[in-house]
């Protein structure tokens, strides 16, 4: 009787060490990756945050005007920062895919195997919003500098629909990047943006249409 007590509290505790032995290799496979990861991490993050101060890259990117615009997007003022938050966070991820891998956890790893290949494709897209920002802010400043220097009225108004269509396009090649292609908003937004455009054409034509008289009869005099 005593004996049958003993097997009964036994063979749970002995199912339960088997188990636990049994899962220790990839236990260990699993938390010395992760504790890799986090060393490689940490250490790519430091070394792309020296190379870039090295390159004094904050400095030249705020010169251009990308430090503002990250501080407008509540990304903090230093790209030298967010590129070494990307870097951490990207080997991170692939560690984590990597010890899920060794512990069978298929759901896991699948998701973050997806986030993984999808990180590319959403630095890009950020990229591309990043220059298409720039650009705009660049080609509205030169149409307000030479507004004003050949006193034009509506330069401002002028910069200020250019550097929305700017933006416009750069939004729709960052949603095709990131592979989201909505038809509907696509569509949409082409016509407005073409709109735009052809209302300021016109606006340019009506505003220089004296202009346009004055050159046209004296090219018609001088073949005259």
């Amino acid at each position: 009787m005593s004996n049958d007590w003993a097997r009964l509290f036994a063979e749970p505790l002995l199912t339960a060490g088997q188990r636990i032995s049994g899962a220790l290799p990839a236990l260990s496979a699993a938390f010395l990756l992760l504790l890799a990861g986090m060393l490689l991490a940490r250490f790519f993050r430091v070394a792309v945050e020296t190379v870039l101060t090295k390159i004094r890259l904050d400095d030249h990117t705020s010169r251009a005007g990308l430090n503002e615009l990250l501080a407008r997007l509540g990304l903090g003022r230093s790209p030298t920062a967010v590129a070494a938050f990307v870097v951490y966070w990207f080997l991170i991820v692939v560690f984590v895919v990597s010890a899920a891998n060794a512990l069978n956890m298929t759901a896991v790893s699948d998701l973050l195997e997806r986030f993984a290949a999808f990180l590319p494709a959403l630095v890009s897209a950020v990229l591309i919003v990043f220059g298409g920002l720039l650009f705009a802010r660049l080609i509205s400043q030169i149409l307000i500098n030479a507004s004003e220097a050949n006193a034009i009225r509506g330069g401002r108004a002028v910069a200020a629909s250019v550097y929305t269509i700017v933006v416009g396009y750069s939004a729709l090649a960052a949603l095709e990047q990131i592979g989201a292609r909505p038809a509907l908003v696509t569509s949409t937004a082409q016509i407005l943006l073409g709109s735009l455009g052809l209302a300021l054409a016109i606006a340019f034509g009506l505003g220089a249409k004296d202009l346009a008289g004055e050159m046209l009869r004296d090219v018609l005099k001088r073949r005259r």
